[in-house]
């Protein structure tokens, strides 16, 4: 048995409005977690690739910021997987980090004392949500088009010219 056109519309509203539902339940998460992150004031002292070896390279972030301990310093090396040192550059998710700059990072909710430099209110964070509640909402107004095409398609098919 084939499904009508307007079951189909149907079908399609119905799944448009669960995919933009899981896409707004899942920005929760992480927007929950930054707004339970702390935040501190960082200078970068320098970023850029710590090592090389074939198809691999890591990037060394050199990060100081003041606490009531005193000076803190940390090194986050990131590896990144390129076939040329200017894909790894372009692939390489601080590269905006800009040495001699001074940057708010996140700290880990649980760990204040743990730096989170990539996180953030950024597409790595929420590009995937974003993408699925664009595709939600196309698709439920895909099948609301459905519908109403095949609602009045069949409103003419009642009346009956004289």
């Amino acid at each position: 048995m084939k499904p009508s056109r307007r079951a189909l519309g149907k079908i399609f509203t119905y799944l448009g409005l669960f995919l933009t539902g899981v896409a707004v339940i899942g920005i929760m998460g992480p927007h929950m977690e930054l707004q339970r992150s702390g935040r501190l004031t960082a200078q970068v002292l320098g970023n850029d690739i710590g090592y090389r070896q074939p198809g691999m390279f890591a990037f060394r972030l050199q990060l100081k910021w003041t606490t009531a301990d005193g000076e803190q310093r940390t090194n986050i090396t990131t590896p990144v997987r390129a076939a040329s040192e200017e894909q790894a550059r372009k692939a390489y998710r601080g590269r905006h980090l800009v040495a001699g700059q001074t940057y708010e990072f996140y700290t880990d909710p649980e760990n204040p004392d743990r730096i989170q430099p990539f996180k953030g209110y950024n597409w790595t964070t929420f590009g995937t949500f974003l993408l699925l509640s664009v595709a939600g909402i196309a698709v439920f107004f895909t099948g609301m088009t459905i519908v109403r095409k095949d609602k009045t398609e069949g409103q003419a098919k009642l009346v009956k010219p004289r």
